[in-house]
């Protein structure tokens, strides 16, 4: 505040009046102008007085108008921290007031509505499938009675959110966090466990059976080899013994499906069909199923032949239970490309068809999870499971395609192998 050196007459013309008048009337009374002096005097004393209170008051406004600066500077560099915050957050943030329009949203809020305007409208008029969802009923608990809520929801495009609401003033603030991949994980572990049982129940059963087995095997060969057993007794010995033979590879080799103890070798993908198709003949003569067979002149493949037969005897075996008695079965083998990726791959492509009753779109989508069967009664759920892992391992891929369709009902599987860098692991899982 600036200063000016004002005397008391500059200031007040009265007082400068009543000096120039007690000098003129000095001469005349002395008495009257001493009294005019003291007043005068009075004047001056109070003029300075109210000129420094006046000086103070200014500068103690001037002190309170940089402390309320420094208070809203304060302010405003708290807000600008928390909105950094909730912007670096990865939550999504949403601030409501009382009639549930948003005041603020940070950006991946403000991704979950991409091309909406949010602020200022009501959260329901954006997202209108979250009032009558459990979001609505907890976010309407948390509003009335000023409590804080959090639960799970699941949103229509399959994303799990961990939700968390508060209560702010006389609105609300959401916290939206997506936990989809962490549920997908924890599913991935809870299934992981629930393979790491039957891999040690396999086990079990393995070792169970095959003690029996080498105990019947070896009576099979005292049988065969007694001087007392006749040519024919010799005969049904030798095949028992041969039949026990390939259940103990069917009991070490399918239950053990979470290993694989031989190397890779060159087979021809048509001799495996055979085999598989062999499996079946029993079950094949009860039904009226034709087999067409097209196979490729060169359809070699470096593979574990004994994980391949498994993949097509799963394959063929859903096929025939497609079939329910009758119908056709095809098989084929050729050379071919694959085109998915950036470069052109050669291999072999294999495909099954039957024209039996077909999928739903809930049964493709889910065909290949573990333990999802059809079959409740007699199925486990793990053999296309396991025949995708087996396909993996070889490099290689399958796509399904099927239909419902009456008179046009079927399905089909195509899989393909690269015929180069295709060697597969020999202890996959």
């Amino acid at each position: 505040m600036t200063e000016h050196n004002l005397t008391p007459e500059a200031v007040n013309p009265a007082i400068a009046n009543a000096s120039h008048r007690t000098q003129r009337e000095a001469a005349v009374n002395p008495i009257e102008y001493t009294q005019l002096i003291a007043e005068v005097a009075t004047l001056r004393l109070l003029l300075e007085v109210n000129e420094s209170t006046a000086l103070l008051q200014a500068q103690r406004a001037d002190r309170a108008m940089a402390r309320l600066r420094e208070a809203a500077e304060a302010r405003e560099a708290q807000a600008n921290q928390l909105r950094q915050v909730t912007e670096a957050s990865i939550d999504s943030v949403f601030v409501l007031d009382a009639a549930w329009r948003v005041q603020y949203v940070n950006a991946l809020g403000g991704a979950l509505a991409p091309g909406q305007e949010i602020l200022g409208r009501p959260l329901f008029d954006i997202f209108p499938y979250l009032e009558h969802a459990a979001f609505g009923r907890h976010a309407r608990q948390a509003m009335a009675e000023r409590v804080q809520v959090c639960f799970l929801e699941l949103c229509p495009a399959g994303q799990w959110f961990e939700i968390s609401v508060s209560p702010v003033g006389d609105g609300l603030v959401i916290f939206l966090r997506d936990v989809t991949n962490a549920r997908q994980q924890d599913e991935l572990l809870r299934r992981s466990e629930k393979l790491a049982a039957v891999g040690r129940l396999a086990s079990s059963i393995s070792h169970e059976i095959n003690n029996p087995l080498e105990s019947v095997v070896n009576l099979l060969y005292l049988i065969e080899h007694s001087d007392s057993a006749g040519d024919e007794m010799r005969t049904y010995a030798q095949l028992a013994a041969s039949e026990l033979s390939r259940v103990s590879h069917i009991v070490t080799q399918t239950l053990k499906f979470h290993r694989q103890s031989v190397s890779a070798q060159h087979s021809r993908l048509s001799d495996i069909l055979d085999s598989v198709i062999a499996l079946f003949q029993g079950r094949l003569l009860g039904m009226k199923v034709r087999v067409h067979r097209r196979f490729d002149a060169d359809d070699s493949l470096s593979c574990l032949a004994g994980d391949i037969r498994q993949v097509f005897a799963n394959l063929i075996g859903n096929a025939l239970d497609a079939l329910q008695g009758q119908g056709e079965l095809w098989m084929r083998t050729r050379r071919s490309c694959d085109w998915s990726g950036s470069e052109r791959v050669p291999g072999l492509r294999i495909t099954v068809a039957d024209n039996g009753s077909g999928m739903s779109d809930h049964t493709r989508r889910n065909l290949f999870e573990a333990f999802y069967t059809t079959k409740p009664n007699t199925g486990t759920g793990l053999g296309l499971w396991v025949s995708q892992g087996i396909i993996q391992n070889h490099g290689g891929r399958v796509r399904v395609r099927s239909s419902q369709r009456p008179g046009r009902s079927g399905t089909v599987f195509s899989v393909f192998f690269p015929l180069v860098h295709n060697t597969p692991d020999s202890d996959h899982p």
